[in-house]
């Protein structure tokens, strides 16, 4: 036993020297998810969410839009373009803007 686990005994009792010795879980070594994670809703897909209508708010992107839609970021430009009427760039966009999600088509 070293000079620092001789002084942490000294001033923790038994039940604390064995909750901080416990191995601290990592979920992303064990696979396991924090709690928060376990239950939060899974990303939608296309199959889920089909063709419908996304208000922009505050801080949304194209990208973030389709990852939530899609379930993949990557399809940004499969709704700006169903919306070129109304974006004139994919990086700009505003909130209280009404867009058009287009049903993705996986085939």
């Amino acid at each position: 036993m070293g000079i620092f686990e001789s002084i942490k005994n000294a001033f923790t009792s038994k039940a604390e020297q064995e909750a901080t010795d416990a191995p601290i879980e990592n979920p992303v070594i064990s696979g396991t998810k924090p709690e928060a994670e376990a239950t939060a809703e899974p990303a939608r897909t296309a199959e889920t969410t089909g063709a419908g209508t996304y208000t922009v708010q505050s801080g949304d992107t194209l990208w973030k839009i389709s990852l939530d839609a899609y379930g993949d970021g990557s399809h940004y430009l499969k709704i700006f373009e169903a919306n070129t009427g109304l974006l004139k760039s994919p990086d700009q966009i505003l909130p209280g803007q009404e867009l058009t999600i287009p049903e993705l088509d996986l085939k």
